[in-house]
């Protein structure tokens, strides 16, 4: 075995919706990449039609070079199929998710997976040696720099230097031709590849559950990625102007972003969930914590899903994001460790997804 390429993502998903027919359905994105490729996403679930049925929504394949993010949600989709049309469980090492948890997951829950969200960095970062740390999508403003950051380019904060205080230490930047390829485009929701994740978000308005795979750290974080997080004042938030230029300091007091206890109570016992099964499968214990924790971020994908639901209530979506790896050093694993990523961050889902369909 080996990592699947860009076509071969694509291939598989459709394949797999074609055998499954009864459980699953393809959704073509409505924007090609900014090389013209369709991009594909698959609906898991009996509700598959429903599209307010409560979804939790997967994303792959942000980063170019992190290959295996992609193909932990292609074994995913495949495994959840399967399970439930040979009405079994599913063993992840150590873990085990009987029959009955699964079909649980499969009708109480609908399931929307993008596994390659950045096909055109994949590709180009797949196909010469020397290319192999490509992080961005290809849009070249100057042809000697990085395309953009696609976890930049949302609308969340993405105008950083009005925001942000100048001494946050934050990553993104303005500049395309960023050595660190934080380059978060000419202006938010720009690319191709992030117009179609807020179009499926608009469209399938029972997404309830957002989680952005990445790799390599080995952590799992929620939100907030923009500043620490508190629960005690409400008006100490993205939406409020006075807190302009002061966002993004650790331990300041000058501003912390809100969160209500009954969301981060939500988004803390749902990652340590994830955290269990993943202990569980292979006794690797990922971090819990705030994408904040990592370090401060803007127009980050996660942020965006959380912060749709302060302006309109009914879009409540928590956001996470997954760092598969721990102790990792490569982007791109030997497909033997790789192997064993995509096990214990597939018990992770499974346990995530069965708490979540126990809830509604």
């Amino acid at each position: 075995m080996a990592y699947l390429n860009t076509d071969e993502v694509e291939d598989v998903i459709i394949s797999k919706s074609n055998d499954y027919s009864s459980l699953s359905k393809i959704i073509e994105l409505p924007k090609t990449s900014v090389e013209g490729r369709k991009i594909h996403a698959i609906i898991i679930g009996k509700n598959k039609d429903n599209k307010l049925h409560d979804s939790i929504f997967l994303t792959g394949g942000m980063h170019a070079r992190e290959w295996g993010t992609s193909d932990i949600c292609v074994s995913f989709a495949s495994d959840i199929l399967e399970a439930y049309s040979l009405n079994t469980g599913l063993r992840y090492g150590n873990k085990y998710f009987n029959a009955e948890q699964i079909k649980k997951i499969v009708e109480k829950v609908n399931l929307i997976i993008l596994p390659d969200v950045n096909p055109d960095g994949k590709a180009y970062s797949q196909s010469d040696p020397t290319r192999i740390i490509w992080r961005g999508n290809r849009h070249l403003e100057d042809p000697s720099c990085f395309g953009v950051d696609l976890n930049r380019n949302f609308d969340f904060l993405w105008d950083f230097r009005k925001f942000f205080s100048p001494n946050a230490k934050i990553r993104t930047s303005d500049d395309p031709c960023h050595p660190g390829q934080i380059y978060r485009g000419p202006s938010a929701f720009s690319e191709p590849e992030t117009q179609n994740i807020k179009l499926l978000m608009d469209e399938y308005e029972g997404i309830g559950h957002h989680i952005d795979i990445h790799g390599v750290v080995g952590e799992f974080y929620h939100n907030w990625g923009d500043d620490e997080n508190q629960s005690t004042d409400p008006e100490m938030s993205f939406t409020n102007s006075v807190y302009d230029g002061k966002r993004g300091v650790n331990e300041s007091d000058e501003y912390g972003e809100y969160i209500s206890k009954e969301d981060l109570n939500h988004v803390t016992n749902l990652s340590k969930t994830f955290q269990d099964a993943v202990y569980q499968a292979n006794s690797n214990k990922y971090k819990v914590t705030q994408s904040f924790d990592l370090y401060c971020t803007s127009g980050a994908s996660d942020d965006y899903s959380y912060s749709r639901h302060f302006r309109d209530h009914s879009k409540k979506i928590c956001g996470f994001t997954i760092e598969f790896g721990v102790g990792e050093q490569s982007f791109q694993p030997s497909w033997d460790k790789m192997e064993k990523y995509i096990v214990e961050v597939s018990s992770g889902l499974a346990a995530f997804c069965y708490v979540v369909s126990e809830e509604l």
